[in-house]
């Protein structure tokens, strides 16, 4: 059996990024930049006023007093979405709107409530400061700023950004596209009769949604029959795509496949067994330049394989970079059986000395505290015991990348 790191790294070195496609902003939340994004114009695009007043020449108030006021003759009103079409003249002031563009030459705003108004002329009794209330141009992002890296996941305030700088299109990666199948004979699709000796099938659902979550295609080719055939078919349907996840059928039972069939069609084994548990049995392949994962047919076994293997092969094909691990200490002992690397969720709650690591150790655990950020603690095969504060390294599942 591999290491677990050795086995990831040799499926990581088979991946590349995915093909670019490109996607008006407006259908790319939750997609994947293939190219930095540069911003072509500055944010905001102009002096901008941050109040409704009047835009002024500070230079026309310089020699102004309480004894002795400006007096500046007020001309036209600069509305947002409109301009002045000229400089402002020197010693004369225009009303001004919030964001609307500050006339050439002007260069501070007085507030509407602080103008003192007599008739058609605005009386200034001190000297003004020069950008008093204007934003400048370029002062939020600079025109040629990378405001999006490749690999970065596309949110809704990402895409925001993009559309407030003038863009309208973006290339992003490729969906990855999974196929799922679960043989076995015991297994019901949900909501169907309970029967004696079968059960529901879960962990096929549940990854099938986790595999859109991170932002690939998913396609569930459902439960199968316990023979050769049916998973050799099934496969072969699945061997169009980016990668395969097998659940189940990897024992030496009478009715475990998947070993079979992997030979069956062709693939050139990468990884058979790693040292973690759970997951033992996992094995990788490849075939047809697609990737094929055998995980554990248990629910909790599936989800922990398909966090450390398909998870990050699917990243890997977005192009994303890993998150990074965050330090935390744990809140309750664990006492682990030495011999391989365990893996084990935990979930993370911040206070005011860091992050706080609280092991979970079955499904229901894991869904009560799926509110927090998630992660997985990998615990090396020579360690036995965590003291509670213990110091620890946690490999974020649901923290912000």
């Amino acid at each position: 059996m591999l290491p677990y790191k050795h086995a990831l790294a040799r499926c990581l070195s088979t991946i590349q990024p995915l093909a670019a496609e490109r996607l008006p902003l407006t259908e790319a939340v939750g997609r994947t930049l293939a190219a930095d994004v540069i911003a072509p114009y500055p944010m905001p695009p102009f002096d901008q006023s941050l109040m409704d007043g009047y835009a002024v020449r500070s230079a026309d108030t310089h020699t102004a007093t309480a004894e002795h006021p400006v007096r500046l003759p007020l001309g036209a009103t600069v509305t947002a979405g409109t301009s002045l079409g000229h400089p402002l003249p020197s010693y004369e002031v225009v009303r001004i709107m919030t964001g609307a563009p500050l006339p050439g030459g002007a260069d501070t705003v007085i507030k509407l409530e602080d103008g003192e108004l007599a008739g058609q002329e605005l009386i200034i009794r001190h000297p003004l400061v020069r950008g008093m209330h204007v934003q400048r141009r370029g002062a939020e992002i600079r025109q040629h700023t990378t405001i999006g890296r490749s690999g970065t996941r596309l949110t809704p305030q990402r895409l925001g950004l993009a559309v407030a700088l003038g863009l309208q299109f973006v290339d992003v990666t490729r969906r990855p596209r999974l196929a799922l199948i679960a043989p076995g004979d015991e297994l019901l699709p949900p909501g169907a009769p309970l029967q004696p000796g079968k059960k529901w099938c879960s962990n096929l659902y549940a990854l099938d949604m986790r595999t859109q979550e991170i932002g690939a295609v998913s396609q569930n080719l459902g439960i199968v029959p316990d023979t050769r055939a049916a998973l050799t078919t099934a496969l072969q349907q699945g061997l169009a795509g980016d990668a395969v996840v097998i659940l189940g059928a990897s024992g030496r039972g009478d009715h475990d496949f998947a070993r079979q069939v992997l030979a069956d069609v062709g693939a050139t084994l990468l990884v058979q067994g790693v040292d973690i548990s759970p997951g033992r049995s996992i094995t990788v392949a490849q075939c047809q330049g697609t990737l094929l994962f055998n995980l554990p047919g248990s629910p909790w076994a599936a989800f922990l394989g398909f966090e450390v293997f398909v998870r990050p092969a699917l990243l890997a094909m977005l192009g994303q970079r890993p998150a990074p691990s965050v330090a935390a200490t744990l809140t309750a002992p664990l006492d682990i059986r030495p011999g391989v690397t365990h893996i084990l969720p935990v979930r993370l709650r911040q206070n005011a000395h860091g992050w706080q690591a609280t092991p979970l150790r079955d499904l229901f655990a894991l869904a009560q505290a799926e509110s927090d950020p998630i992660g997985l603690l990998f615990v090396p095969p020579r360690r036995r015991r965590f003291a509670p504060g213990a110091p620890v390294r946690i490999h974020s599942l649901t923290l912000p990348s």
